[in-house]
């Protein structure tokens, strides 16, 4: 095969194969063989950087990629956004950069201007977020089995947001894929009420072992899939290690599928709504909020990490685009994907040969080829519809 500039999947996959099989043969640098595999490569290499290109980072990350750089602290940067209490605020996300800020930034740091003016990809907290008692849905809570009796707003605003035993710092909050239409009201109170369920399992205190996990850690939970009552399995194994799974349904007017908190015990918590009711989506949501537990939930950073509309939501935060990443390597790893039948040629029997050489649910293959095509018409007999909730009887599903 003659090298030339990859245009096609197709192409791609062709030369692909040509590098795998020179690479096999580990041919000396500077030999033809050697020289033939570099270029290959480079043709693949140049294709990816299109084909797989990540969003760029937001304001907030682009500052904090150059202080690592340079080995500066916040108080180094402090002068350049109007003081230490400025620069801790547009730090945490809680206020936005000003035209002198970016100005600023650009010609002390050199970090591009058309990088600080982008929208964040995460929404602001004003220090002044909170619920009030006209965002309390009483009769709701109460039929959601949360509250007994006729409580009054007040009286649940304080079990569950009260100052001494707040269970969701506002300010230790992301929301990710939110828009102008969720109730951010709703999404706190549901993540207190997820942190209630975690704090009242006291045996999984002390149990979490952070340097367990691992990659081969979220792919035996990925294995178990495999298995009918796999979604089950995945909680009971977990919980044996010291996380949480809570599963709580959404409240109304938001679109949640999942988070990763803390309890106030010290608890690391996966919480999953399951609104979507398919076997693809539990799997995916469960991996994801398990790359925040092992990779960035903090006690004085990040106590609380939430994603709305999971499949469908492109974000540009490091974190989140992490999250994604493993979630999607450690599922259907990218060089077994990329070689397979699934995904050059998808059909159910293309499906079933891949989740049976990885031993996964094929709902899993099917959920992968339907989100990279964004035609979520396909296939949607294999992706596990009405397979989840059947699992956690326990749920008082609406």
């Amino acid at each position: 095969m003659e090298p030339k500039i990859i245009k096609t999947e197709k192409q791609y996959r062709t030369t692909l194969a040509v590098v795998e099989r020179l690479a096999s043969d580990d041919p000396v640098p500077g030999t033809p063989d050697g020289d033939r595999l570099e270029l290959f490569a480079k043709l693949v290499e140049d294709y990816e950087k299109v084909r797989f290109a990540f969003d760029r980072p937001d304001p907030v990350e682009a500052i904090l990629f150059r202080m690592e750089e340079q080995g500066l602290r916040q108080k180094d940067i402090a002068r350049m956004l109007g003081g230490k209490n400025r620069a801790s605020e547009v730090l945490s996300r809680k206020r936005p950069l000003t035209l002198p800020m970016i100005r600023a930034l650009y010609e002390n740091l050199r970090i591009p201007p058309e990088l600080l003016i982008q929208e964040p990809g995460a929404k602001y907290q004003s220090s002044e977020d909170e619920i009030k008692e006209s965002d309390i849905p009483v009769d709701l809570l109460v039929k959601r089995g949360w509250a007994e009796g006729t409580r009054s707003a007040s009286e649940l605003l304080k079990r569950f947001l009260a100052p001494a035993a707040s269970p969701v710092p506002l300010r230790h909050t992301l929301t990710f894929g939110a828009n102008s239409r969720t109730n951010r009201a709703h999404v706190w109170l549901w993540l207190a009420r997820v942190r209630e369920v975690a704090d009242s399992r006291s045996y999984l205190a002390g149990k979490f072992n952070r340097d367990e996990m691992s990659r081969d850690l979220l792919r035996y939970v990925a294995r178990l899939s495999w298995m009918d009552t796999g979604p089950r399995l995945a909680k009971e194994f977990l919980e044996q290690r010291g996380i949480a799974v809570v599963i709580e349904p959404h409240l109304p007017s938001t679109h949640l599928d999942g988070a990763a908190t803390i309890s106030r015990n010290g608890v690391p918590v996966v919480a999953l709504t399951l609104r979507e009711d398919r076997l693809d989506n539990f799997w995916y949501t469960l991996i994801h909020e398990l790359v925040h537990v092992w990779k960035h939930l903090d006690d004085n950073k990040h106590r609380a990490i939430v994603d709305e509309n999971i499949e469908t939501t492109s974000e540009t935060r490091a974190i989140e685009r992490e999250a994604s990443e493993i979630a999607a390597e450690v599922l259907i790893p990218h060089s077994v994907w990329r070689r397979s039948d699934a995904f050059a040629n998808p059909s159910t029997k293309a499906i079933h040969a891949l989740a049976a050489e990885l031993q996964i649910s094929p709902a899993i293959v099917a959920g992968r080829i339907r989100f990279e095509r964004r035609n979520y018409a396909m296939f949607s007999g294999l992706v596990g519809r009405r397979q989840v909730h059947v699992q956690f009887p326990e749920v008082r599903w609406s």
